[in-house]
């Protein structure tokens, strides 16, 4: 799994079923920074590559292959026998039922001589739902596995955030704002390094108000979930806080409480009110973020640390219990987590081809 965060590949050999889950070994690959910067320039205008195949094909082939590089030497490489691979996405648009992610999974069959599992967004399109969030599904298998206090959620601060609700009957998800997105954005393009570590920059500014302000009454908070974001939805308030007459760090602190105020909003629309909550995802490192809606949150029982041990890994176990899920055709997007017209299955499988191409 290579998530919008863009810092590299999430890798985790499983045994699943699609219906329980154990992890025998996880391994980070870190891109090189110049790896990273093409990546950033295509996020920058990802519209680009709809108008070059030419230039779609050659992305494709180069994470392709860095997929390739990251689990070619995996000493457990022999014991596989799936691999699911997302891909990496660069753009996003349920309204135009379109989800792009770079990537060749025929190629990667190819290179590594296994079968694969890729495009778990497609189906979902198809029948009308968002393609995201996809990880409702094996959110509520840890909140189960874990005896998190019902109603529960987990909330995966990402590129973009999203939320799970399960309250033992009710299975919701939705996108919930930004995430860590804007942050590393702007982050990056100010200093070179990829994200605010540990929120340092952000604790050091004070918070635009005005701004804030302006950015919860978008419309797309008083939608009804479920609903679905790209990366660079809200450019129009990035783009304000960038050209704010203000210091660096209240740039940062203020677009670190977008991310704060947008998930504040959804616990907000739950039908319940949950007794425990738990993070995932690079924001949870990040002790500004964590430390505000801790505040917040004071009465619902945190219960992150549960899921310490492969917190990091969550979004790779993920998609492995999907890719398990198209292998015993179970459902992993449904009508309360996508908007899908009904529980659907997903994900193409890619077999090796005798002759590479």
């Amino acid at each position: 799994m290579s998530g919008t965060s863009f810092d590299g590949i999430d890798i985790s050999y499983v045994k699943t079923n699609g219906t329980s889950l154990t992890n025998k070994e996880n391994h980070f690959y870190e891109y090189k920074s110049t790896y990273k910067e093409i990546l950033y320039s295509i996020l920058s205008d990802p519209e680009k590559l709809f108008n070059d195949r030419t230039l779609k094909r050659k992305l494709d082939k180069i994470v392709s292959i860095e997929h390739f590089k990251a689990i070619r030497n995996f000493k457990f490489l022999k014991e596989i026998e799936y691999i699911g691979f997302h891909g990496q996405t660069i753009y996003h648009n349920p309204n135009e039922k379109l989800s792009v992610q770079l990537g060749d999974p025929q190629l990667l069959a190819n290179l590594i001589r296994k079968k694969v599992i890729a495009k778990f967004r497609n189906n979902d399109l198809k029948y009308n739902g968002c393609g995201a969030p996809l990880a409702p599904i094996y959110h509520k298998y840890l909140i189960k596995k874990n005896s998190f206090p019902l109603p529960s959620c987990i909330i995966n601060i990402g590129g973009v955030s999203n939320l799970t609700f399960w309250d033992g009957k009710n299975l919701i998800g939705f996108d919930t704002g930004p995430g860590n997105g804007f942050i590393d954005n702007f982050v990056y393009i100010n200093t070179g390094k990829f994200f605010d570590y540990n929120g340092k920059f952000a604790f050091k500014g004070h918070i635009h108000n005005e701004t804030i302000k302006k950015f919860i009454k978008d419309p797309f908070f008083d939608q009804s979930p479920p609903k679905s974001l790209d990366r660079n939805s809200f450019d129009y308030v990035y783009n304000e806080v960038r050209n704010l007459d203000a210091s660096f760090y209240d740039k940062i602190t203020t677009l670190s409480q977008l991310t704060i105020q947008s998930i504040i909003k959804a616990i907000e629309v739950l039908p319940t009110y949950p007794k425990s909550i738990a993070y995932v995802g690079g924001g949870q490192k990040n002790n500004y973020l964590m430390s505000n809606l801790d505040r917040h949150f004071h009465k619902i029982k945190n219960c992150t640390s549960k899921l310490i041990d492969k917190i990091d890994f969550i979004e790779s176990e993920l998609i492995s219990f999907l890719s398990a899920r198209h292998v015993y055709s179970l459902p992993f997007t449904f009508p309360k987590t996508t908007g899908v017209t009904k529980p659907l299955s997903g994900g193409s499988l890619y077999h090796p081809l005798k002759k590479s191409i």
